[in-house]
């Protein structure tokens, strides 16, 4: 497959990976009103809990997956097809004796808390461990199903990835429907069939991969070596992924301490916001990550890096574009969704934005970082920048600064790690040229995004009205896309966007 047709793939793969997000984030949003009518704030309240207790192993899931990608991508990339199945193998079978620890634990230690320190009312305990049994089921059958997943991903299938998360949501909506209408013990039956959809998700999985790819007919196959290289990798993202849980909730915990719930409530506006905006981002570069692995693996050193300058440029600018209109009527914005605004609210989802800005255009660099394999390092370095911002998140507020200087080390933080995973880019890989990149993707992003503020903010400032203010919004948006076209975008990135323009204006 030559250069152009990875980029149109990969073209075609972020636009599928678009319309996933949007539409399933629609349907979210309706499904969450209409389990809560159906379910009632107290048994919806006691699904959240249990189905917490479980869920506190989301973070082994994420870090699997990205392993088992990463594995999957970097033998497509370079090795033969027997031994990619064997990678597979190894793979499905490490989840599967993983799936039956979690299962052994969940059903002593888990079930020990649930019925001991879970605060369940007397006459809810039996669904309440109807539901805990249901949420265990699934998280083992979503578990087995990850080599699946990631070998869907990895063969670049998002067609079919869309395909089945939308179907997801679909299914989601139409549970919500039945138990709504539904006469009986509605948690203990809105449980059973949400393990249902686990269990169709793997079915179908399975029957997809074995019908489109071959290295996934499993056969037991056990290689001790390939075993520890993918065994270690994970551990240390693993680790990774605590340093980040560890951060969020370390910070969530001094904000409770030092200030209120009501600053707390203040957070998770900012973070639901900033999840919603970063949606795009991470759909976005997941139709990336397949590529950068695979060009490693193959020594396509030339195309990595162009792949990676224009992933970075594309999801720094993708999410500037759509967040700077939201941060300038920030106020507007969450006036209209929430009504009643909880104090800071506004000024947290800035932060977390800015936050989330440095983090996506560092974002390809992780994953060029991934791809080589040695991520210990990387991992180590990351977590103690994670370690000095929650540090310093206690030390201002120990000192009396407000909640929002406080949590602005989250920004601070993602700025640190963008020089951090630049770092450990050219550590691992000696051809990536630090100076080369800070000059054709740091550099032209910094400027296009001043300019636009500069431009941006007096434009939005003329008026105190909301609704003048947010008539002006489209100026704002085609003043920013000219200054990221013709500021942060070199000649060969124009002339491939106007040649995508033009193939799909021939072809409409």
């Amino acid at each position: 497959m030559n250069q152009t047709e990875k980029t149109k793939r990969i073209a075609k793969n972020a636009v599928l990976l678009y319309i996933r997000m949007v539409v399933t984030l629609i349907i979210t949003l309706f499904t969450s009103r209409i389990v809560l009518k159906s379910l009632g704030f107290d048994d919806f309240g006691l699904y959240n809990v249990i189905g917490g207790v479980v869920t506190l192993f989301a973070f082994l899931r994420s870090s699997m997956s990205s392993s088992t990608q990463r594995f999957l991508a970097y033998e497509m990339g370079s090795s033969t097809a027997d031994n990619l199945r064997h990678v597979f193998c190894v793979c499905l079978t490490t989840h599967i004796l993983l799936a039956l620890v979690l299962f052994a634990l969940a059903e002593t230690i888990g079930l020990w808390f649930l019925n001991t320190h879970i605060n369940i009312p007397v006459d809810r305990e039996e669904a309440a461990n109807w539901i805990y049994q249901f949420a265990v089921l699934s998280l083992c059958m979503n578990m087995v199903s990850l080599p699946y997943d990631a070998d869907i991903v990895s063969n670049e299938r998002m067609g079919y990835f869309a395909f089945l998360s939308i179907l997801d949501a679909v299914l989601k909506l139409a549970i919500a429907y039945i138990v709504l209408y539904t006469k009986g013990d509605n948690l203990i039956l809105y449980g059973a069939l949400m393990m249902g959809i686990s269990a169709l998700n793997l079915f179908l999985n399975w029957i997809y991969c074995r019908m489109k790819f071959a290295e996934t007919r499993f056969s037991f196959f056990w290689n001790k070596a390939m075993f520890l290289r993918i065994f270690s990798f994970s551990g240390w993202t693993i680790y990774g992924q605590l340093a980040v849980v560890g951060s969020n909730q370390g910070t969530n915990i001094l904000v409770n301490i030092f200030h209120s719930v009501a600053a707390n409530a203040a957070m998770g506006v900012g973070h639901q916001v900033n999840s919603a905006l970063t949606g795009l981002v991470s759909n976005f570069q997941t139709a990336f990550k397949p590529q950068i692995t695979k060009s490693y693996a193959s020594g396509d050193y030339e195309y990595l890096t162009s792949l990676t300058n224009y992933a970075s440029k594309i999801s720094f600018f993708l999410l500037f574009l759509v967040s700077l209109p939201i941060i300038l009527n920030i106020e507007w914005v969450l006036q209209l969704w929430l009504e009643r605004v909880p104090a800071h609210a506004g000024e947290l989802c800035i932060v977390f934005i800015i936050a989330s800005l440095c983090n996506a255009v560092s974002a390809p660099l992780w994953m060029n970082i991934f791809a080589t394999g040695r991520v210990r390092n990387y991992q180590l370095g990351l977590s103690a920048a994670y370690v000095a911002e929650l540090i310093a998140v206690y030390v201002l507020f120990r000192m009396g600064y407000p909640l929002v200087v406080g949590v602005s080390m989250k920004a601070v933080l993602n700025f640190v790690v963008v020089f951090v995973r630049l770092y450990y880019t050219h550590t691992t890989q000696p051809q990536f040229s630090l100076v080369s990149y800070s000059r054709q993707v740091l550099l032209p992003v910094f400027c296009a995004a001043i300019l636009t503020i500069a431009v941006s903010l007096p434009v939005a400032n003329m008026t105190n009205n909301d609704l003048i203010r947010l008539s002006l919004t489209p100026i704002i948006v085609i003043v920013s896309i000219a200054l990221a076209y013709f500021v942060g975008l070199n000649k060969r990135e124009k002339k491939s966007l106007r040649n995508l323009i033009y193939k799909y204006k021939r072809h409409a």
